[in-house]
């Protein structure tokens, strides 16, 4: 079958190495199907032998949004495709083809949502009534969590059996390096400190930093050791205000902003920190998490979306990420005892060994098996 991969990502963000690292063993494990990849222009993607690109021609989104319905349906009769899978954004609503639609987190779908995400009108609509009508009509759903699929089911009444719950894998990267002098090195180029407590992710308001800031005064005040935070994510995500609180508790020197690290990097940053702390109000799949813990890092997460189910009793769970005095006492319970920290450490390494890229991409190549025999069946009745 010829299958069309809408990979329309960029380089940086989280959802956008996920979906090069799927797209990656897709086209490593494929052995009878043809892929055409469909990306933005200089878009920083490997060339992949033999296979066929195709251009989106705009970069306006809205305009992007139109040529995607209108005319996206149109190529695929030109080319041939017999199934598009969507990497991330959403497909053309209106086709012949069967589609598999993509969806990351449902936390928008919510009243809680759209105030965290602080959508404007469009974004309201494409990512409310627009994406619910592109998931109903969709031939598959592949969703990151139990989570999106109970949603999905309960509050839309999408058919369970449309659903497929594929989580994402972890790169064999993420593990316990050996070498100090590895992880000095990285700790130098990123100007990293000695001791410090880890926040990855793009600092958008969602995800609480002005809550872990809080906390990381309180800290300081309550330790004589000389603890830092440092953020690796785009900080100009963040507002104003976060800013600003920063110099009100009066902690600026002790909080580095990295904003991009190369992913190559990472796990030495990792290997760095005293833990990780990831308490988003709203919790998607979370990659973070299952990264440090390959690389033996303690992990402190929010109750909220997929973050329990993923880390799976590896991590400290917040019943209130907003809490202030019952983050600090989890980061305090981390920091002082040894017990716990090896505890964690042991099950992070046991949960981890439940992702791979590999079984991942396996899935979803079982799929398009599927979604074939069932065109063959329906092309014969």
């Amino acid at each position: 079958m010829k299958i069309l991969l809408d990979c329309r990502f960029k380089k940086g963000a989280g959802p956008n190495v996920t979906a090069s690292y799927l797209l990656d063993y897709l086209i490593k494990l494929n052995t009878e199907h043809e892929f055409v990849i469909l990306q933005h222009p200089g878009q920083p993607l490997p060339e992949y032998p033999g296979i066929e690109k195709v251009l989106v021609p705009v970069n306006n989104n809205f305009l992007e949004f139109l040529w995607v319905q209108v005319y996206l349906p149109v190529l695929f009769k030109k080319l041939g495709i017999d199934i598009y899978h969507s990497l991330k954004h959403l497909g053309p609503m209106f086709t012949n083809v069967p589609t598999i639609q993509y969806i990351r987190e449902v936390g928008h779908f919510f009243p809680e949502g759209l105030k965290a995400f602080k959508l404007d009108w469009a974004n309201r609509i494409y990512s409310g009534p627009i994406k619910v009508w592109a998931l109903k009509r969709a031939t598959r759903v592949i969703g990151l969590a139990q989570e999106t699929k109970t949603v999905l089911t309960q509050k839309f009444g999408i058919p369970e059996n449309k659903i497929m719950v594929n989580n994402n894998g972890l790169d064999p990267k993420f593990r316990v390096i050996d070498d100090p002098e590895v992880i000095k090195n990285c700790k130098r180029r990123y100007n990293l400190p000695e001791k410090y407590i880890l926040c990855v992710s793009n600092l958008y308001p969602h995800k609480n930093y002005d809550t872990v800031v809080r906390v990381f005064a309180k800290l300081l005040d309550k330790k004589n050791e000389n603890y830092n935070l440092v953020f690796v994510g785009n900080k100009h995500y963040a507002k104003t205000d976060f800013f600003d609180l920063i110099k009100d508790l009066g902690i600026e020197n002790n909080i580095i902003f990295t904003n991009y690290v190369e992913h190559d990097d990472l796990v030495y940053v990792y290997h760095g920190a005293a833990l990780l702390l990831y308490p988003p109000m709203l919790g998607s799949f979370g990659n973070p998490p299952l990264e440090a813990m390959a690389c033996g890092i303690p992990v402190i997460v929010s109750n909220r979306g997929a973050l329990p189910e993923v880390t799976g009793g590896a991590a400290l769970v917040l019943n209130n990420p907003k809490d202030v005095e019952e983050m600090l006492e989890a980061v305090c319970r981390v920091l002082d005892d040894e017990q716990l920290r090896q505890e964690l450490r042991q099950k992070g390494f046991r949960r981890v060994k439940d992702f791979s890229w590999e079984a991942s991409a396996l899935r979803v190549i079982n799929l398009y098996k599927t979604i074939g025999s069932e065109k063959i069946c329906h092309s014969l009745t």
